[in-house]
């Protein structure tokens, strides 16, 4: 019997040591996990969070875009005069950060060219010409377009329905009556070397002052289209601006092939540069277009994280297990030396 007990007491150290390991194996996997799920849980937040902040922008651009159409229903002739006096009521730059302009293009058939040339020149754009000037069965020229800037400038007299990717939007808001957003383009208003990615926002004006109940008749009672030409990283800086200290990059893509030529927002390199513990793909829908949000975590996130404190519990139970097994070997060897 005591040998038994002898040989037990030998193994104590052991024992302590591999049932303090243990215990602070699981104490530290339990943190890890605990820390794991609320930074997996802070991540959905910021990613829910900054699919709010694009969509409440572009919705509230969308609204801005009725607006004007409110002008062109409420007369029956607006001038630029006119058009310039509403714009600078709405305080463009300072309440919608982002926005490059605002602007009216009208719908002509090709007898009226010559005409709308001679009265936009009488209203005070003496060089005012259509381009591209090839015939045409229809045009679109940007008449009116705030503010007047050196970038909005070169875009005066532009046909967009000439160049197939805002057709296409604003063939659909023709159709439908509603806002449509274009695909990625770059902007007439790119005249700097250094160029951003664009995109545009349609809303359509009916000579009905209505939404026509038909196709047929929406096509036909076109008048002009209310947009907005939006140069991406202005209009994303705009929305993220108030959030210095944000924990995720977020990359931006027209459509849903994650393509670098649909690309439309790139975070600074220097923040992209580092690795993500989490990363994440969504797709939104804006002004019936898709865009998709490739949205990874910064560091920052792992700076706030409690997941060091695993670590701290796994070293210091690792010593507090050495310093207990070295105790009860001590206290071993001590009942040993009194036995002998």
């Amino acid at each position: 019997m005591a040998n038994r007990l002898t040989q037990l007491h030998r193994f104590l150290p052991y024992i302590v040591l591999v049932g303090t390991l243990s215990l602070t194996s699981l104490s530290a996997y339990y943190a890890e996990t605990t820390a794991r799920s609320k930074d997996q849980l802070r991540f959905e937040n910021e990613v829910q969070r900054t699919e709010t902040e694009i969509q409440q922008r572009l919705s509230t651009y969308t609204t801005l875009l009725r607006s004007g159409a409110g002008l062109f229903a409420g007369s029956e002739t607006v001038t630029r005069q006119d058009f310039q006096n509403f714009v600078a009521q709405l305080k463009l730059r300072e309440q919608y950060p982002g926005i490059q302009g605002f602007g009216y293009t009208i719908r002509l058939r090709p007898e009226q060219v010559t005409g709308l040339m001679a009265e936009m020149r009488r209203q005070g754009l003496s060089t005012f010409n259509i381009r591209p000037p090839t015939p045409r069965p229809e045009y679109h020229a940007i008449i009116y377009l705030e503010p007047m800037d050196r970038r909005n400038q070169a875009a005066i007299g532009y046909d967009m329905f000439t160049e197939a990717t805002r057709r296409v939007a604003m063939e659909r808001a023709r159709d439908t009556g509603q806002p449509a957003a274009s695909g990625r383009v770059t902007l007439v208003q790119e005249i700097d070397p250094q160029k951003q990615a664009g995109f545009l926002l349609y809303l359509p004006i009916y000579r009905s002052k209505t939404v026509p109940a038909t196709l047929a008749e929406r096509q036909s009672q076109l008048q002009g289209f209310i947009y907005s030409p939006f140069r991406a990283d202005d209009l994303f800086e705009g929305i993220f601006r108030q959030q210095r200290r944000r924990t995720v990059n977020v990359w931006v893509y027209d459509g849903t092939e994650l393509r670098s030529e649909n690309l439309l927002r790139y975070p600074h390199p220097s923040l992209a540069a580092h690795p993500s513990q989490f990363r994440t793909v969504r797709q939104i829908r804006v002004a019936g277009r898709i865009w998709s949000l490739v949205i990874a975590s910064r560091p920052s996130l792992e700076q706030v994280s409690e997941s060091r404190y695993a670590r701290y519990i796994l070293l210091t139970g690792v010593f507090g297990g050495l310093v207990l097994a070295g105790l009860t070997w001590a206290q071993v060897r001590a009942r040993q030396t009194i036995e002998r």
